[in-house]
């Protein structure tokens, strides 16, 4: 199993036999368990074996990866390399940001989603207080997906929508 873009906290604790190839931009971490090896590199183009792995997993990543062509070779690099895929995403029309934490203000004008909007607007600005470049780093690291767009990334695949209090929360895609 690979997981693209995942952190090794995701499967602390979690027991199984099956071994664990993470692959992500960043360096590697300090004391990865025995079953897991880390690969640096991009999900857009790995350089590793087309189905090379039982699954390709990826959970909540594809969504930082750039501009909708950037989805679009992520998910044709998770549906090259895995045999099998799952891959989960925020939907971009649940009204609650999943990265701010704030109602609604994703859906604003790029140009309006401002240091001022996630500074005073959102949870994540009253928990950090960041600065104007920080928020505009991340305000341009997110790029959320419709159920239409996922249809358009991964044809052939089954897409399930995740609900909380009935409202379509986020997507999950596999094959």
């Amino acid at each position: 199993m690979i997981d693209v873009g995942g952190t090794a906290e995701m499967w602390n604790g979690i027991d199984f036999a099956q071994h664990i190839t993470l692959l992500n931009v960043g360096e590697s971490p300090n004391d990865l368990p025995p079953a897991i090896d880390y690969v640096q590199g991009d999900g857009r183009d790995t350089g590793l074996p087309s189905a090379g792995f039982d699954l390709a997993f990826s959970n909540s990543a594809i969504e930082h990866v750039g501009s909708f062509e950037d989805q679009r070779r992520f998910a044709n690099e998770l549906l090259r390399i895995g045999r099998r895929i799952y891959c989960q995403t925020p939907n971009k029309w649940f009204p609650v940001e999943p990265h701010f934490l704030g109602l609604c203000v994703h859906w604003l004008p790029r140009k309006w989603f401002t240091n001022s909007v996630d500074r005073y607007l959102t949870l994540h600005g009253w928990r950090y207080r960041p600065d104007a470049a920080t928020s505009a780093a991340l305000i341009d690291s997110i790029r959320l997906l419709t159920r239409a767009e996922l249809q358009q990334l991964f044809p052939g695949c089954k897409i399930k929508t995740e609900r909380w209090l009935g409202l379509p929360k986020s997507f999950m895609v596999w094959k």
